[in-house]
Protein backbone atom coordinates (compact mmCIF):
# COMPACT_ATOMS: atom_id res chain seq x y z
CA UNK A 1 0.00 0.00 0.00
CA UNK A 2 1.26 3.58 -1.00
CA UNK A 3 2.10 6.27 1.78
CA UNK A 4 -1.10 7.95 0.56
CA UNK A 5 -2.78 5.54 0.40
CA UNK A 6 -2.31 4.51 3.97
CA UNK A 7 -2.61 8.36 4.88
CA UNK A 8 -5.58 8.64 3.23
CA UNK A 9 -7.10 5.93 5.46
CA UNK A 10 -6.02 6.77 8.56
CA UNK A 11 -7.68 10.62 7.63
CA UNK A 12 -11.07 8.82 6.62
CA UNK A 13 -10.73 6.70 10.20
CA UNK A 14 -10.53 9.91 12.60
CA UNK A 15 -12.94 11.79 10.28
CA UNK A 16 -15.51 8.66 11.31
CA UNK A 17 -14.48 9.21 14.84
CA UNK A 18 -14.73 13.23 15.42
CA UNK A 19 -15.85 14.11 18.80
CA UNK A 20 -17.84 17.03 19.54
CA UNK A 21 -16.36 20.95 19.77
CA UNK A 22 -14.43 21.59 22.83
CA UNK A 23 -16.46 23.63 25.11
CA UNK A 24 -15.31 27.16 25.32
CA UNK A 25 -16.46 26.98 29.01
CA UNK A 26 -12.82 24.87 29.96
CA UNK A 27 -10.90 28.15 31.34
CA UNK A 28 -7.28 28.66 31.48
CA UNK A 29 -6.07 28.25 34.97
CA UNK A 30 -3.35 28.72 36.73
CA UNK A 31 -1.80 25.23 37.77
CA UNK A 32 2.07 24.84 37.45
CA UNK A 33 3.66 23.39 34.73
CA UNK A 34 4.78 19.65 34.47
CA UNK A 35 6.37 18.59 31.64
CA UNK A 36 5.57 14.26 31.44
CA UNK A 37 7.90 13.26 28.50
CA UNK A 38 10.08 10.61 27.86
CA UNK A 39 13.05 10.24 25.86
CA UNK A 40 15.24 7.61 24.26
CA UNK A 41 17.73 8.05 21.79
CA UNK A 42 16.10 6.36 18.49
CA UNK A 43 17.48 5.36 15.20
CA UNK A 44 15.87 7.46 11.71
CA UNK A 45 12.84 6.31 10.28
CA UNK A 46 10.15 6.92 7.84
CA UNK A 47 6.86 7.19 9.43
CA UNK A 48 3.16 6.75 7.91
CA UNK A 49 0.98 7.38 10.59
CA UNK A 50 -0.61 10.75 11.83
CA UNK A 51 -2.37 10.06 15.04
CA UNK A 52 -2.52 6.49 16.81
CA UNK A 53 -5.10 4.60 18.98
CA UNK A 54 -5.18 4.65 22.12
CA UNK A 55 -2.81 1.22 22.30
CA UNK A 56 0.04 3.12 21.26
CA UNK A 57 0.05 6.34 23.51
CA UNK A 58 2.74 6.36 26.56
CA UNK A 59 1.89 8.10 29.80
CA UNK A 60 -1.19 9.68 29.16
CA UNK A 61 -3.13 9.91 32.42
CA UNK A 62 -6.72 11.16 31.94
CA UNK A 63 -7.04 11.86 35.23
CA UNK A 64 -4.42 14.85 35.24
CA UNK A 65 -5.42 17.78 33.33
CA UNK A 66 -3.02 18.20 30.10
CA UNK A 67 -2.20 21.72 29.90
CA UNK A 68 -4.35 24.22 27.73
CA UNK A 69 -2.24 25.95 24.91
CA UNK A 70 -2.53 29.61 24.15
CA UNK A 71 -0.66 30.31 20.34
CA UNK A 72 0.63 34.07 20.24
CA UNK A 73 0.99 36.33 17.50
CA UNK A 74 -0.13 36.79 13.91
CA UNK A 75 -3.35 35.79 12.51
CA UNK A 76 -3.60 37.20 8.26
CA UNK A 77 -4.61 35.67 5.06
CA UNK A 78 -2.10 34.04 2.59
CA UNK A 79 -2.67 35.00 -0.54
CA UNK A 80 -1.52 32.25 -3.41
CA UNK A 81 -2.35 31.19 -6.75
CA UNK A 82 -4.43 28.56 -5.68
CA UNK A 83 -6.72 31.00 -3.40
CA UNK A 84 -6.81 33.10 -0.32
CA UNK A 85 -6.38 31.14 2.96
CA UNK A 86 -6.43 31.55 6.72
CA UNK A 87 -2.91 31.28 7.97
CA UNK A 88 0.17 33.20 10.39
CA UNK A 89 1.89 30.67 11.84
CA UNK A 90 0.32 30.99 15.78
CA UNK A 91 -2.56 30.72 14.19
CA UNK A 92 -2.06 27.57 11.50
CA UNK A 93 -0.43 26.21 15.25
CA UNK A 94 -3.51 26.65 17.16
CA UNK A 95 -5.64 24.78 13.79
CA UNK A 96 -3.98 22.15 14.12
CA UNK A 97 -4.07 20.94 17.54
CA UNK A 98 -7.39 22.13 17.91
CA UNK A 99 -8.15 19.24 15.69
CA UNK A 100 -5.50 16.96 17.24
CA UNK A 101 -7.39 17.60 20.84
CA UNK A 102 -10.51 16.95 19.41
CA UNK A 103 -9.81 13.50 17.66
CA UNK A 104 -7.53 12.36 20.25
CA UNK A 105 -8.67 8.51 21.54
CA UNK A 106 -11.31 8.47 24.28
CA UNK A 107 -10.34 6.21 27.37
CA UNK A 108 -10.83 2.60 26.75
CA UNK A 109 -13.26 2.02 29.09
CA UNK A 110 -16.65 3.78 28.46
CA UNK A 111 -17.16 4.82 32.27
CA UNK A 112 -14.36 6.85 31.95
CA UNK A 113 -14.96 8.72 28.61
CA UNK A 114 -16.87 11.53 30.14
CA UNK A 115 -13.81 12.23 32.47
CA UNK A 116 -11.41 12.03 29.52
CA UNK A 117 -13.31 14.02 27.54
CA UNK A 118 -13.61 16.48 30.33
CA UNK A 119 -10.01 16.83 30.79
CA UNK A 120 -9.44 17.23 26.92
CA UNK A 121 -7.45 20.72 26.57
CA UNK A 122 -8.35 23.49 24.38
CA UNK A 123 -6.31 25.99 22.46
CA UNK A 124 -6.78 29.56 22.08
CA UNK A 125 -5.29 32.50 20.10
CA UNK A 126 -3.95 36.01 21.15
CA UNK A 127 -4.05 37.91 18.03
CA UNK A 128 -5.31 41.47 16.65
CA UNK A 129 -7.35 41.60 13.59
CA UNK A 130 -9.17 44.78 12.09
CA UNK A 131 -12.29 45.96 11.87
CA UNK A 132 -12.91 44.75 8.39
CA UNK A 133 -14.68 41.62 6.53
CA UNK A 134 -11.43 39.35 6.50
CA UNK A 135 -11.21 40.14 10.42
CA UNK A 136 -14.59 38.56 10.76
CA UNK A 137 -13.77 36.07 8.61
CA UNK A 138 -10.69 34.87 10.15
CA UNK A 139 -12.47 35.08 13.31
CA UNK A 140 -15.40 33.16 12.77
CA UNK A 141 -13.03 29.91 10.68
CA UNK A 142 -10.91 30.14 13.92
CA UNK A 143 -14.23 29.37 16.15
CA UNK A 144 -15.49 26.49 13.83
CA UNK A 145 -12.38 24.79 13.47
CA UNK A 146 -12.22 24.63 17.27
CA UNK A 147 -10.17 27.78 18.47
CA UNK A 148 -11.11 29.54 21.03
CA UNK A 149 -11.16 33.47 20.24
CA UNK A 150 -11.46 34.59 23.57
CA UNK A 151 -8.07 36.94 23.09
CA UNK A 152 -8.73 38.07 19.83
CA UNK A 153 -8.39 41.85 19.60
CA UNK A 154 -9.70 44.31 16.89
CA UNK A 155 -7.41 47.54 15.75
CA UNK A 156 -9.12 50.28 15.34
CA UNK A 157 -7.64 51.66 12.15
CA UNK A 158 -5.01 48.53 10.91
CA UNK A 159 -6.82 46.30 8.49
CA UNK A 160 -6.01 42.43 8.43
CA UNK A 161 -3.33 41.52 7.54
CA UNK A 162 -2.36 39.76 4.24
CA UNK A 163 0.69 37.98 3.04
CA UNK A 164 1.06 37.54 -0.73
CA UNK A 165 2.46 34.30 -1.04
CA UNK A 166 5.18 34.19 -4.15
CA UNK A 167 5.78 30.21 -4.92
CA UNK A 168 8.71 28.71 -6.71
CA UNK A 169 8.88 25.57 -8.58
CA UNK A 170 9.17 23.73 -5.35
CA UNK A 171 6.24 24.93 -4.01
CA UNK A 172 8.12 26.33 -1.22
CA UNK A 173 7.08 30.25 -0.69
CA UNK A 174 8.45 33.84 -0.34
CA UNK A 175 6.21 36.28 1.25
CA UNK A 176 5.16 39.82 1.11
CA UNK A 177 3.23 41.51 3.90
CA UNK A 178 0.81 44.51 3.94
CA UNK A 179 2.31 46.90 6.74
CA UNK A 180 1.22 47.84 9.05
CA UNK A 181 -1.25 45.59 10.00
CA UNK A 182 -3.45 44.47 12.55
CA UNK A 183 -1.31 41.63 13.94
CA UNK A 184 1.18 44.55 14.83
CA UNK A 185 -0.71 46.02 17.39
CA UNK A 186 -1.52 43.07 19.30
CA UNK A 187 -1.54 44.45 23.04
CA UNK A 188 -1.44 43.33 26.37
CA UNK A 189 -5.01 43.96 27.59
CA UNK A 190 -6.88 42.91 30.53
CA UNK A 191 -7.08 39.35 29.61
CA UNK A 192 -3.64 39.00 28.68
CA UNK A 193 -2.52 40.67 31.80
CA UNK A 194 -5.14 38.46 34.24
CA UNK A 195 -3.13 35.89 32.47
CA UNK A 196 0.77 37.60 33.88
CA UNK A 197 -1.21 37.86 37.06
CA UNK A 198 -1.93 33.75 37.02
CA UNK A 199 1.62 33.45 36.48
CA UNK A 200 3.10 35.52 39.31
CA UNK A 201 0.66 34.13 41.82
CA UNK A 202 2.06 30.82 40.27
CA UNK A 203 5.48 31.71 41.39
CA UNK A 204 4.75 32.81 44.43
CA UNK A 205 3.16 29.53 45.44
CA UNK A 206 6.17 27.21 44.47
CA UNK A 207 8.44 29.28 46.34
CA UNK A 208 6.30 28.94 49.42
CA UNK A 209 6.17 24.94 48.68
CA UNK A 210 2.40 25.00 49.15
CA UNK A 211 1.51 23.17 45.97
CA UNK A 212 1.99 20.17 47.45
CA UNK A 213 -1.17 20.74 50.62
CA UNK A 214 -3.22 21.81 46.64
CA UNK A 215 -6.47 19.04 46.84
CA UNK A 216 -6.07 16.45 44.02
CA UNK A 217 -9.66 17.51 43.66
CA UNK A 218 -9.36 21.16 42.20
CA UNK A 219 -6.31 20.24 39.71
CA UNK A 220 -7.08 22.61 37.20
CA UNK A 221 -5.47 23.19 33.50
CA UNK A 222 -2.64 24.91 33.17
CA UNK A 223 -0.80 26.23 29.82
CA UNK A 224 1.69 26.64 27.55
CA UNK A 225 1.81 29.37 25.42
CA UNK A 226 3.51 29.20 21.61
CA UNK A 227 4.58 32.10 20.11
CA UNK A 228 6.45 33.04 17.11
CA UNK A 229 9.37 36.09 16.09
CA UNK A 230 7.44 37.48 13.23
CA UNK A 231 4.75 39.30 15.19
CA UNK A 232 7.35 41.69 16.85
CA UNK A 233 8.86 42.40 13.10
CA UNK A 234 8.53 46.43 13.36
CA UNK A 235 10.07 46.41 17.01
CA UNK A 236 8.01 50.00 18.61
CA UNK A 237 7.78 51.27 14.94
CA UNK A 238 4.49 52.82 13.46
CA UNK A 239 3.04 52.35 16.89
CA UNK A 240 3.43 48.34 16.98
CA UNK A 241 2.99 46.94 20.26
CA UNK A 242 3.09 43.17 19.80
CA UNK A 243 7.14 42.85 20.35
CA UNK A 244 6.20 44.24 23.53
CA UNK A 245 3.65 42.01 24.23
CA UNK A 246 5.39 38.80 23.36
CA UNK A 247 8.19 40.11 25.72
CA UNK A 248 6.07 40.04 28.73
CA UNK A 249 4.34 36.76 28.05
CA UNK A 250 7.64 34.95 28.01
CA UNK A 251 9.30 36.84 31.03
CA UNK A 252 5.63 35.89 32.76
CA UNK A 253 5.80 32.28 31.78
CA UNK A 254 6.54 29.95 34.54
CA UNK A 255 9.60 27.74 33.67
CA UNK A 256 9.53 25.17 30.76
CA UNK A 257 6.00 26.87 29.68
CA UNK A 258 7.06 28.34 26.28
CA UNK A 259 6.95 27.51 23.01
CA UNK A 260 9.12 29.87 20.69
CA UNK A 261 8.95 28.69 16.75
CA UNK A 262 10.99 31.70 15.16
CA UNK A 263 10.27 32.86 11.95
CA UNK A 264 13.13 34.77 10.15
CA UNK A 265 11.62 36.83 6.93
CA UNK A 266 13.78 39.29 5.93
CA UNK A 267 13.87 41.94 6.31
CA UNK A 268 11.41 41.64 9.19
CA UNK A 269 13.91 40.65 11.98
CA UNK A 270 16.54 42.01 14.36
CA UNK A 271 18.87 40.02 15.98
CA UNK A 272 18.93 41.33 19.48
CA UNK A 273 14.63 41.28 19.98
CA UNK A 274 15.07 37.73 18.53
CA UNK A 275 17.33 36.32 20.67
CA UNK A 276 15.28 38.30 23.50
CA UNK A 277 12.20 36.46 22.93
CA UNK A 278 14.22 33.10 23.23
CA UNK A 279 16.41 33.70 26.15
CA UNK A 280 14.04 35.87 28.20
CA UNK A 281 14.79 39.72 28.94
CA UNK A 282 18.14 40.56 30.03
CA UNK A 283 16.42 42.78 33.04
CA UNK A 284 15.16 39.90 34.35
CA UNK A 285 17.12 38.27 37.69
CA UNK A 286 16.56 33.80 36.48
CA UNK A 287 16.51 33.76 32.89
CA UNK A 288 13.53 30.70 32.91
CA UNK A 289 14.49 27.79 30.36
CA UNK A 290 12.22 27.15 26.85
CA UNK A 291 10.11 24.52 27.02
CA UNK A 292 11.23 24.33 22.95
CA UNK A 293 12.59 26.11 20.58
CA UNK A 294 11.91 24.76 17.01
CA UNK A 295 14.54 26.28 13.83
CA UNK A 296 15.20 25.16 10.13
CA UNK A 297 18.11 24.25 8.84
CA UNK A 298 18.89 27.89 7.41
CA UNK A 299 18.07 29.36 10.73
CA UNK A 300 20.24 27.21 12.84
CA UNK A 301 23.42 28.69 10.52
CA UNK A 302 21.90 32.43 11.60
CA UNK A 303 21.31 31.64 15.17
CA UNK A 304 25.19 29.99 15.65
CA UNK A 305 26.54 33.37 14.33
CA UNK A 306 24.39 35.52 16.23
CA UNK A 307 25.93 33.24 19.65
CA UNK A 308 29.70 33.71 18.17
CA UNK A 309 32.27 30.93 19.17
CA UNK A 310 30.39 28.17 16.97
CA UNK A 311 32.94 25.75 15.61
CA UNK A 312 30.29 23.69 13.43
CA UNK A 313 30.24 22.94 9.83
CA UNK A 314 26.65 24.40 8.38
CA UNK A 315 26.72 20.83 6.32
CA UNK A 316 26.30 18.87 9.48
CA UNK A 317 22.78 18.09 9.90
CA UNK A 318 22.72 14.46 10.84
CA UNK A 319 24.14 12.34 13.23
CA UNK A 320 26.51 13.07 15.97
CA UNK A 321 27.64 16.32 14.20
CA UNK A 322 24.03 17.40 14.09
CA UNK A 323 23.63 16.46 18.01
CA UNK A 324 26.46 18.77 19.06
CA UNK A 325 25.54 22.08 17.13
CA UNK A 326 22.20 21.37 18.67
CA UNK A 327 23.35 20.83 22.39
CA UNK A 328 25.70 23.93 22.13
CA UNK A 329 22.70 25.91 20.51
CA UNK A 330 20.49 24.77 23.38
CA UNK A 331 23.06 25.69 26.11
CA UNK A 332 23.90 29.28 24.44
CA UNK A 333 19.94 29.74 23.95
CA UNK A 334 18.26 28.51 27.65
CA UNK A 335 16.12 26.05 26.40
CA UNK A 336 15.21 22.60 27.47
CA UNK A 337 14.54 21.42 23.71
CA UNK A 338 15.70 21.94 19.91
CA UNK A 339 14.38 21.18 16.80
CA UNK A 340 15.73 21.10 13.72
CA UNK A 341 13.60 20.66 10.97
CA UNK A 342 15.05 19.61 7.46
CA UNK A 343 12.02 20.01 4.65
CA UNK A 344 11.66 16.47 3.31
CA UNK A 345 14.38 14.95 5.02
CA UNK A 346 12.78 15.01 8.32
CA UNK A 347 14.01 16.21 11.48
CA UNK A 348 16.08 16.36 14.79
CA UNK A 349 14.93 16.98 18.49
CA UNK A 350 17.50 17.40 21.24
CA UNK A 351 16.54 17.44 24.62
CA UNK A 352 17.39 17.91 28.25
CA UNK A 353 14.60 18.03 30.62
CA UNK A 354 16.25 17.63 33.61
CA UNK A 355 16.06 13.65 33.35
CA UNK A 356 19.44 13.41 31.13
CA UNK A 357 20.11 14.47 27.51
CA UNK A 358 19.45 12.37 24.38
CA UNK A 359 18.98 13.02 20.63
CA UNK A 360 16.41 11.14 17.93
CA UNK A 361 16.31 11.34 14.13
CA UNK A 362 13.36 11.06 11.84
CA UNK A 363 14.25 10.48 7.85
CA UNK A 364 10.95 12.28 7.45
CA UNK A 365 7.98 11.58 5.16
CA UNK A 366 6.17 13.59 2.32
CA UNK A 367 4.20 13.13 -0.37
CA UNK A 368 4.59 13.21 -4.13
CA UNK A 369 3.75 17.34 -5.36
CA UNK A 370 0.87 17.42 -6.76
CA UNK A 371 2.24 20.76 -9.00
CA UNK A 372 -0.35 23.19 -8.90
CA UNK A 373 -2.45 21.33 -6.07
CA UNK A 374 0.23 21.40 -3.45
CA UNK A 375 2.38 23.68 -1.34
CA UNK A 376 4.51 24.01 1.55
CA UNK A 377 2.81 26.57 3.22
CA UNK A 378 1.84 26.26 6.66
CA UNK A 379 3.99 22.48 7.09
CA UNK A 380 6.57 23.81 9.46
CA UNK A 381 3.15 25.04 11.71
CA UNK A 382 1.46 21.56 11.25
CA UNK A 383 4.82 19.94 12.54
CA UNK A 384 5.25 21.87 15.76
CA UNK A 385 1.53 21.38 16.03
CA UNK A 386 2.36 17.88 16.79
CA UNK A 387 5.26 17.60 18.38
CA UNK A 388 3.62 19.95 20.79
CA UNK A 389 0.41 17.29 20.90
CA UNK A 390 2.90 14.37 21.44
CA UNK A 391 5.55 15.80 23.65
CA UNK A 392 3.40 18.05 26.39
CA UNK A 393 -0.48 16.49 25.86
CA UNK A 394 0.29 12.76 25.87
CA UNK A 395 3.69 12.41 27.24
CA UNK A 396 4.71 10.44 24.30
CA UNK A 397 8.85 10.03 23.37
CA UNK A 398 10.72 11.56 21.71
CA UNK A 399 11.27 9.89 19.25
CA UNK A 400 7.46 9.11 18.26
CA UNK A 401 6.62 12.62 18.68
CA UNK A 402 9.19 13.15 16.05
CA UNK A 403 7.69 10.53 13.79
CA UNK A 404 3.73 11.77 14.13
CA UNK A 405 5.22 15.53 13.45
CA UNK A 406 7.16 14.30 10.12
CA UNK A 407 3.75 12.23 8.98
CA UNK A 408 1.40 15.32 9.69
CA UNK A 409 4.06 17.87 7.91
CA UNK A 410 4.41 16.06 4.91
CA UNK A 411 0.44 15.54 4.87
CA UNK A 412 0.30 19.12 4.80
CA UNK A 413 2.87 19.81 2.16
CA UNK A 414 0.81 17.97 -0.37
CA UNK A 415 -1.82 20.09 -0.28
CA UNK A 416 -2.90 23.55 -0.57
CA UNK A 417 -2.77 26.00 2.04
CA UNK A 418 -1.43 25.99 5.75
CA UNK A 419 -4.87 24.33 6.91
CA UNK A 420 -6.23 21.55 3.98
CA UNK A 421 -9.95 21.62 3.97
CA UNK A 422 -9.85 17.27 4.19
CA UNK A 423 -8.02 17.81 7.79
CA UNK A 424 -9.83 20.51 9.21
CA UNK A 425 -13.05 23.47 8.47
CA UNK A 426 -11.95 25.50 5.94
Amino acid sequence: MSVTMMLSSVLLLLLATTISKIQSANAFASSSFKDGSQHRLASSKATVTLQSSTSSISNYDSSTPPPNVLCIGETLWDSLPSGIFLGGAPSNVAVHLAYLFQNAPSASSDNKADESNNNRPTVAVATCLGKDQLGKEAQRRLALNGVRTDYVQYHSEWETGMATAILDSNGDATYEFNTPAAWDGLCLDSNLKCLIQQREEEQRTDSQEEEEEEDEDNESHHVLFVMGTIAGRLDNDHGATSLSTLVSMRNSALEGTVVVDINLRSPWYIEETVLELIRGSSEEKEKKKLALLKVNEEELVILERWCGNMDTNADDLFGDALKIRMEQLAQALNTQRICVTRGDKGAALWCDDGSGASFDENSGCSLPNKKNDSDTVGAGDAFLASLINSLFIHGETSDKALERACALGGYVAGCRGATPAMLLIH
